[in-house]
């Protein structure tokens, strides 16, 4: 029998400030947190967490020297004790009915189930700016993904037992949705939970996205370059890249997130800019004749 119904981990790398909001947010949950414990898996931070003594939490501090989201969840999967896992980032606020509503979900659908909850992106101010706009149109949509057997960790909830049977994070790539693709394979059904919220701030500066892009595209990368035809399909891929703004306009203006057309038109000129920075670096991750790129390199908390 499981010591804890829930075990919540949260990977942090050098945002001792956005981890305590986190914290703060797990402290005023709508449920008995002491069924509750909280991993903190410090990825080896120049700025390690502080202060945790002040929350009334069942708090384990764990730190993982291998860079990496992947490897800092895992070391936090190692030392948990709930009958279910959810994964969520340091820099989240969840809302009141986070825990309890999750787990609502994953004692009705069982122990070989995994649920996408929402993540809710939200400006720093009223009224977003260019790269904000961008940020709460274009960031992965839970709901969708889930139908095809993918989330991400940012609110992602499984089962101890699930997790044990599809492995750990594979480092150096797409973590989550590899994880979620093994899950799926082995037979796992997916779930998207409307009422299980974790809210995301939304980048809002273009270096944000320039680290988040080039994390991505080295991991995407490192998954292609394994697979038949790279010297061709990658190039492709880098062209289509480039193109994808064009017709991928159309989802910011027809968008209901936001009320003025004025904020849907900043977020297509981030659009336009993002894709043609990916092509770049992916061009140049393809002339780098490299077999594999690095992504731990560009990872911030952001």
């Amino acid at each position: 029998m499981s010591d804890f119904e829930l075990s919540v981990v949260i990977p942090h790398f050098n945002d001792p400030v956005g981890l305590s909001a986190c914290l703060a947010s797990l402290q005023k949950q709508h449920f008995d947190m002491q069924k509750v414990e909280i991993i903190i898996c410090d990825n080896n931070s120049d700025f390690p967490p502080t202060g945790l003594e002040a929350f009334d939490l069942n708090l384990k501090l764990v730190v993982e020297t291998k860079r990496g989201a992947g490897p800092a969840r895992n070391a936090g999967v190692a030392e948990a004790r709930g009958e279910y896992i959810a994964f969520t980032d340091c820099d989240c606020l969840l809302d009141p009915d986070f825990v309890k509503t999750g787990l609502a979900h994953m004692t009705q659908n069982g122990e070989r189930s995994v649920l996408a909850g929402k993540i809710a992106y939200y400006p720093k101010n009223a009224h977003p700016n260019y790269v904000e706009s961008f940020d709460i149109i274009y960031a992965m949509d839970q709901e969708s993904h889930a139908v095809k057997g993918d989330a991400a960790t940012g609110n992602l909830w499984t089962s101890r037992a699930l997790f044990n049977e599809v492995g750990p994070f594979v480092a150096d790539i797409a973590e989550d949705t590899d994880w979620c693709r093994r899950a799926f394979a082995a037979g796992a059904t997916f779930q998207f939970g409307d009422d299980c919220i974790v809210n995301h701030p939304a980048r809002a500066t273009l270096e944000e996205l320039r680290a988040k892009w080039r994390r991505q595209s080295a991991m995407t990368f490192n998954v292609w370059k394994k697979k038949p035809l790279f010297s061709i399909k990658w190039p492709a891929l880098c062209a289509a890249t480039a193109l994808s703004a064009i017709p991928h306009s159309l989802k910011a203006l027809r968008s209901d997130k936001f009320p003025f057309l004025s904020d849907r038109l900043k977020s297509i000129l981030v659009l336009f800019w993002c894709r043609l920075f990916r092509a770049k670096i992916m061009t140049g991750f393809y002339l780098s004749g490299q077999e594999k790129i690095d992504p731990n390199k560009y990872w911030t908390n952001a």
